[in-house]
């Protein structure tokens, strides 16, 4: 890299530091948590769509696309969309409702005022499983691109931007992390509107989409036909249940905001998801040889001249960062809160929650480094951790709007979708999602049905 180029990632990563450290003042337990619940329309877009677009969105859709999705990997941008939008009008408003009338901080809460304690502390296992796997996701996303930076070798180079995260979601939590994904937003939105002109100008134009083969196009060479249009219906349901979009929901100014906000950075997460596709299927026109965990990487390494470099660079950075960090205090939260001092009874005040959550914050960052070095693959990661998220979906959508939702058809749901996405990760990775969401909803319908009316919740 040229001496610019490092100089503009370094000024990136020193005003990330400085935010974080600055964040650490006069820092409550609702700021750490929930940014006092008084986030603002553009401050909420900026870290809604900072958070969403991270190493599963960006490397993860990419490396399918390159590894033989093709352009049918479209899907995925599409079934976001869509569900995106459903989460706007129907989810989003119910979740800020919900947080303001019972101060609730994480998904887990949902799950324990809606249906019991059990339901919630299941809810809390799931939330960990998935995004102790996409924090690995996001870890391991960043050792690549400090490996581009510095020429490290993946393993001292996941270990260094791990760190990075680690430091400055420790000390300044989501008030930190909000003010982060501001700045961040500005560079993702750099990366989406310079990178991929050049990337399509090198690779030929759209005309040079007629040379590949149709099998790579229709991405018959990744998955079978109805594995795409199972993942199109599927797939953006998940979103109903990312514990981050909760959070962000929480911290909202006001239900309006909160729905402006989701269908704003909705669109955005749209194009920047058919971003990552395109990026994935001109990578393979260009660097065939290339992999999925690296193709990004060597697109910038092989198109991109000095200076333009280094910001394309911090826009990746920014990408994975902003995710990296939410995911690493979702994960805390859901510890300290969900599973020590609501499941155990724990009483504590909010000084004692905050020191203990910083804690906890950096434990589990170093415990998602280790796990990252084992699972060095980020479209199986990327995979993985989605398919766990959509067995919660039944138990969000029928406790928001249907009478006959209750503690039975919430806990079954879970535990049998959680059964079917086991057992077929062994079988095939890419498919475990289907008999999740399936497994899930069937279960919950049959199980509410078969309970007596008197055991329904009135909540």
């Amino acid at each position: 890299m040229a001496l610019i180029d490092i100089i503009i990632v370094a000024i990136f990563f020193l005003i990330i530091i400085i935010i974080g450290f600055i964040e650490r003042k006069k820092i409550t337990l609702e700021d750490y948590w929930v940014n006092s619940r008084k986030t603002k329309t553009f401050f909420l877009v900026a870290t809604v769509l900072s958070t969403f677009i991270g190493v599963g969105a960006i490397l993860g859709t990419a490396g399918i696309a390159f590894n033989g999705g093709g352009l049918i990997a479209l899907a995925i941008p599409f079934s976001f969309l869509f569900y995106l939008m459903l989460y706007a009008k129907f989810i989003a408003p119910k979740i800020k409702e919900f947080g303001d009338k019972h101060k609730a901080y994480t998904l887990p809460d949902f799950f324990a005022v809606k249906y019991s304690k059990g339901a919630g502390i299941l809810a809390s296992f799931v939330n960990l499983i998935s995004y102790g796997l996409y924090l690995a996701l996001q870890i391991v996303g960043m050792g690549i691109f400090v490996n581009v930076l510095t020429g490290f070798s993946p393993i001292i180079a996941t270990i260094v931007g791990a760190l990075v995260v680690i430091t400055y979601t420790t000390v300044g939590g989501l008030r930190a992390d909000i003010r982060t994904d501001v700045f961040q937003f500005v560079m993702m939105i750099l990366l989406l509107t310079m990178f991929l002109p050049i990337v399509i100008f090198k690779g030929g134009g759209f005309s040079a989409l007629q040379s590949l083969p149709s099998s790579f196009l229709l991405g018959t060479d990744f998955a079978p036909p109805y594995v795409i249009i199972l993942a199109f219906l599927f797939i953006g349901i998940a979103t109903f249940t990312y514990a981050d979009l909760w959070q962000r929901a929480y911290a909202g100014e006001s239900k309006k905001t909160v729905k402006k906000a989701a269908y704003i950075s909705g669109i955005l997460a749209f194009l920047f998801l058919v971003m990552a596709v395109l990026l994935g299927v001109y990578g393979h026109i260009l660097l065939p040889n290339s992999t999925s965990n690296t193709v990004l990487a060597d697109l910038m390494t092989l198109i991109l001249p000095v200076g333009l470099y280094g910001l394309v660079l911090a826009g990746f950075f920014a990408a994975v960062m902003s995710s990296a960090d939410t995911v690493l205090l979702i994960t805390s939260m859901t510890l300290v809160h969900d599973i020590y001092r609501k499941g155990m009874n724990k009483q504590m005040s909010e000084e004692e929650t905050l020191k203990l959550s910083r804690r906890v914050t950096f434990i589990l960052g170093i415990i998602a480094l280790i796990v990252a070095l084992i699972i060095f693959n980020i479209v199986h990661l990327a995979i993985e951790a989605i398919s766990f998220y959509v067995v919660l979906t039944p138990s969000i959508i029928f406790g928001f709007y249907w009478k006959r939702a209750n503690t039975k058809a919430a806990v079954w749901s879970i535990i049998i979708g959680l059964i079917g996405v086991t057992a077929f990760l062994f079988i095939d990775p890419v498919q475990a999602f289907i008999p999740g969401i399936v497994l899930s909803f069937i279960t919950y319908v049959l199980v509410a049905f078969l309970t007596k009316r008197k055991e329904i919740n009135p909540n």
